[in-house]
């Protein structure tokens, strides 16, 4: 019993302020529904989710390109058809190497 007397009383000396301010930050850090964990691993998804969409526009440029060579150029689209689809002229043999 005097060891918890003493321990009460000690926390009556300490400043409130500061004791106010550490249980705050165990709050923060741990307890509450937006701690900062959650906030570093959600920051770190939107960061690999940003990079993912930005890969696809840069993908989606690069097919919107090709479409259009492949819809101004009929030598594209028979060279098109060729590598994609592997078609062949009449008496014509076909090899794939890749």
């Amino acid at each position: 019993m005097d060891r918890i007397h003493d321990i009460i009383e000690r926390l009556r000396q300490t400043n409130r302020y500061v004791l106010a301010a550490l249980l705050f930050l165990v709050w923060m850090l741990t307890l509450a529904d937006v701690d900062l964990l959650r906030m570093v691993k959600t920051h770190a998804e939107r960061n690999d989710i940003e990079t993912k969409m930005e890969e696809h526009r840069q993908r989606i440029a690069e097919l919107e390109g090709d479409l259009e060579q492949l819809s101004t150029d009929p030598s594209a689209k028979e060279r098109h058809a060729r590598e994609a689809y592997y078609m062949h002229k009449p008496n014509e043999d076909v090899f794939v190497y890749r």
